[in-house]
């Protein structure tokens, strides 16, 4: 079996472990009525603490499927995973689409137009989630990863996916390579 987080262009295929190999501490994720995720814990005694939590990858670009921290309310960690692969697959599950919706980014598949506006570009793009622009400052150039996509952060530090930049049109293609490094 084959899970992927569909959501995030930029994540790989993970592999689930055999049952023999999934971590099985006292732990365990839940939602509750309100839509928030719960980390309930045993410890050694038998006395039973939950704890809302937040999921947060400490390295979403390099790792995005190990060192998942689940943190209080007060961003302090309550749990951290080493590897996805290694927890049972309700709490992988859960684990996966919180991800999916915390690093929400729109992939760009063409761009109508960049300006120049003083210090700032405009951008006019169409994306996965429909037209969308947005300022980008002129010190921000579009940032080329590892595996060949280009990530743009604009003013307002939201982040945009160009996934494999070679698909799109060849108008798309010259205004985004006039900015990359």
């Amino acid at each position: 079996m084959t899970t992927v987080i569909e959501k995030n262009s930029f994540a790989e295929p993970i592999a689930v472990l055999p049952e023999d190999r999934v971590d099985k501490s006292n732990w365990n994720l839940f939602r509750r009525a309100d839509g928030r995720l719960v980390l309930r814990c045993e410890d050694g005694k038998g006395e039973t603490t939950e704890t809302p939590v937040q999921v947060a990858c400490c390295f979403p670009w390099s790792h995005p499927f190990e060192f998942i921290s689940l943190r209080d309310d007060k961003g302090h960690e309550q749990k951290l995973i080493p590897n996805l692969q290694q927890i049972a697959a309700p709490a992988r599950e859960l684990i996966e689409n919180e991800l999916a919706q915390r690093n929400f980014m729109p992939r760009i598949t063409g761009i109508e137009a960049i300006t120049d506006e003083i210090e700032l570009f405009h951008w006019k793009v169409i994306t996965n989630v429909g037209a969308r622009h947005f300022l980008t400052r002129r010190s921000d150039h579009p940032r080329k990863l590892v595996n060949g996509d280009v990530l743009i952060k604009d003013v307002s530090n939201d982040l945009y996916l160009i996934p494999n930049p070679k698909s799109l049109d060849a108008q798309s293609l010259k205004l985004l390579w006039v900015y990359l490094d």
